[in-house]
């Protein structure tokens, strides 16, 4: 689960009538209890608040880049190449960010924005979805 996804799973339950969820996936775990003043996310050895994901949210303002389409990210023009872009990097509006493969074609994805690369989403090879985020543009 990424971080957008995990605060619309909190506004969802605190909207709900649920009064206690536990979810784990991929081992992360979220208990949810509207009993209980913190929201408690667990990874591995890493806890987490729901106030040290919404610092976390102040932090990351930029836009995303998301995946046009279902496919296999690719971060370089060849395996083992040089990625086209590391977070960090400035790129300007149509520069070349990863490939997606769909199908066997090759389709580049261009950014959108000017900016610096403040997150990458995605590793080499990982299969996005139509709509994934993929990249965050910022100052």
């Amino acid at each position: 689960m990424n971080l957008k996804e995990i605060e619309k799973l909190i506004q969802l339950f605190e909207k709900s009538s649920i009064a206690s969820i536990e979810i784990e996936e991929n081992g992360m775990k979220i208990k949810l209890d509207k009993n209980s003043p913190q929201t408690i996310i667990t990874s591995g050895n890493n806890v987490k608040t729901k106030e040290t994901i919404e610092e976390k949210t102040k932090e990351e303002s930029g836009n995303y880049v998301t995946s046009p389409l279902v496919g296999t990210y690719h971060e370089s023009q060849y395996v083992g190449g040089k990625a086209f872009v590391n977070v960090g990097d400035t790129v300007k509006e149509g520069d070349t960010l990863c490939i997606i493969e769909a199908m066997k074609v090759m389709n580049e994805i261009k950014s959108p924005y000017s900016g610096k690369i403040l997150n990458i989403y995605k590793a080499d090879s990982d299969m996005v979805d139509y709509g994934a985020n993929l990249f965050m543009i910022g100052e």
